[in-house]
């Protein structure tokens, strides 16, 4: 009996021996993809655009800082000018009482006193904020009496009649005829209403030129001061 199972066993273990070895399982081969030259070029050329936007965007975005920047100052400026011109009509309301007629009057004398009363009535208007009818008396002094002595004060009424409609081109123009009258006593007062029509349309430029005309053909006036702050402000 023992040798039976002797021999069984020798039997088994030849058997063992005898079978064939399991060949090992093969792990697949990952294949590394080549990049091609040409993907390379384009991913290259890629980067370089995406750099490109970028640059161009960050130089519009300090363009419209400069351009806020530049705004801010013209606001400002226009600020301290109608803060002048309010200063301005005060002390203009503030003038003696001798020096305006309660209401335009129908009755006139002849010469000075016919200039006077057709000044004194147009003012009355343009006070009154009333400025088309005010254009129609200064512009009948004009006509009238373009000599007297109120007539270099009516051309410059006219223009501020016109600044305060809005119309600053023409109100432009008529303190530029301003000019025109010899001896005036307005030159000055029309080259600071000169520099707010330019602000008034946008242009800078022009603006800082009649300022700085202000300050260096009338040097002793009370304006001067204030278009030196004005051209600060413009960065002038």
């Amino acid at each position: 009996m023992k040798s039976a199972k002797s021999a069984l066993v020798l039997a088994l273990g030849l058997g063992a021996c005898a079978a064939p070895p399991v060949p090992p399982v093969e792990q697949p081969l990952v294949q590394r993809e080549e990049v091609q030259p040409e993907e390379s070029e384009a991913f290259q050329s890629l980067e370089r655009a995406v750099a490109v936007a970028y640059e161009r965007e960050q130089a519009m975005a300090e363009r419209v800082r400069q351009l806020e920047a530049s705004n801010a100052q013209l606001r400002q400026a226009l600020r301290a000018l109608q803060s002048q011109s309010r200063v301005l009509s005060a002390r203009l309301d503030s003038l003696p009482r001798r020096a305006q007629s309660p209401r335009p009057t129908a009755t006139s004398d002849s010469g000075k006193s016919d200039a006077f009363n057709m000044y004194q009535g147009a003012l009355y208007y343009y006070r009154h904020k009333q400025y088309d009818r005010a254009l129609a008396e200064f512009d009948r002094l004009l006509q009238k009496a373009p000599l007297s002595e109120w007539s270099d004060n009516a051309q410059y009424w006219k223009g501020e009649c016109y600044y305060g409609l809005r119309q600053y081109q023409q109100a432009l123009i008529e303190f530029t005829k301003v000019f025109a009258f010899s001896n005036t006593d307005k030159a000055d007062d029309s080259q600071l209403k000169i520099a707010r029509c330019h602000l008034a349309l946008d242009e800078r430029d022009r603006a800082l030129v009649a300022l700085r005309k202000l300050v260096d053909e009338y040097p002793d006036s009370e304006y001067v001061p204030t278009a030196r702050e004005q051209i600060k402000h413009l960065g002038g």
